[in-house]
């Protein structure tokens, strides 16, 4: 289960979404989820008449296949533009929109999220029925998009409830956000050297500004009176540690089904590379078995919605002592 090279190889089979388990979708989609507009590919119309010549003699064979195939690159050609009109298209005010819509219609901060989650799903579509990765990385920031302008809708909200946990939430957000390309680039850095490298940054840095999201809605529900929050869903997937150290632990989804990519940063001379699976075990939903790319190193990562702990089992004491311990504070 070693990485290999042929991970920067891959283009467009990368399962984005599968380190989190979705809630569920309500029965009725909001009417803030209307598909978004493309144009339309029309279909060409066919001329059923016979077409002739001067004559008044049937026009040959030739002549027909030469309008079937010019049809043909019509319609070709309106894909193409359908494309290019999605590629142009700056959806920043209408997602802003639609952001407000899901606020003011949520009957709760826990609805709410699950809406933007399908929202995000919404825009996540337009990437994923890109004819080409070039077309996939660009249209990949809108998912991002999605998550800022619903950070930006509790910001307000908390700004408006309770000035004074604004003021210290927003001191500590702004410091937040200026590392988020940071995280963003470590949790990418397996794509580095990929076609797919900017559709994966574009995804962490989605998933960074998500996870804000539902710290931000808990802080807001325990400022507004009777709102119970829960979070929409879970995920073992993150970035552990200190943002602003050298200290990190990063687990992402592997390329093999039930696998994840974990990269241990102890110093700027010290880390881990390694794959992870989750272990059999009573409790397996919050442990992994880890195991180094080179075999060297093994042990288990204990993992929750606050922190992650590595635990070592067997080193060749190149980087890590044998039993040794270490514990990363905080999932981002």
């Amino acid at each position: 289960m070693k990485r290999k090279i042929l991970l920067l190889l891959m283009t467009t089979a990368v399962v984005l979404g599968g380190c989190s388990a979705k809630s569920e979708a309500p029965d009725e989609v909001p009417s803030a989820f209307e598909k978004i507009d493309k144009e339309e590919s029309t279909e060409p119309e066919t001329d059923n008449s016979v077409s002739e010549d001067n004559t008044g003699e049937a026009a040959p064979a030739e002549e027909a296949a030469t309008e079937n195939e010019s049809e043909q690159t019509e319609t070709s050609n309106q894909t193409e533009d359908s494309d290019q009109t999605a590629l142009s298209e700056d959806y920043s005010d209408q997602i802003k929109s639609e952001i407000d819509a899901i606020a003011a219609g949520s009957a709760s901060l826990s609805d709410e999220l699950v809406s933007v989650n399908q929202l995000y799903d919404k825009y996540d579509q337009l990437r994923m029925s890109a004819d080409n990765q070039t077309a996939m990385n660009d249209l990949s920031k809108w998912g991002t998009v999605v998550y800022k302008e619903e950070v930006q809708s509790l910001l307000n909200r908390i700004k408006e409830s309770n000035p004074t946990s604004y003021n210290e939430i927003i001191t500590e957000y702004e410091k937040w956000e200026k590392y988020v390309p940071t995280m963003a680039e470590r949790m990418s850095a397996t794509y580095a050297e990929g076609s797919i490298y900017p559709m994966m940054y574009s995804y962490n840095e989605a998933m960074r500004y998500k996870r804000e999201a539902y710290s931000l809605a808990s802080a807001l529900a325990d400022i507004v009176s009777n709102e119970i929050f829960q979070l929409p869903d879970s995920t073992r997937c993150g970035y552990y540690g200190d943002y602003t150290g050298d200290s990190y632990l990063i687990i992402t989804e592997g390329m093999e089904s039930g696998s994840y990519d974990i990269l241990i940063h102890f110093d700027d001379s010290k880390e881990l590379h390694g794959w992870g699976e989750v272990e059999d075990a009573p409790d397996s939903d919050t442990y992994l078995l880890f195991t180094s790319d080179d075999g060297t190193v093994e042990g288990y990562i204990s993992h929750s919605t606050l922190d992650a702990s590595f635990y070592v089992t067997k080193t060749d004491n190149a980087v890590v002592g044998p039993e040794g311990a270490w514990t990363f504070d905080f999932q981002y």
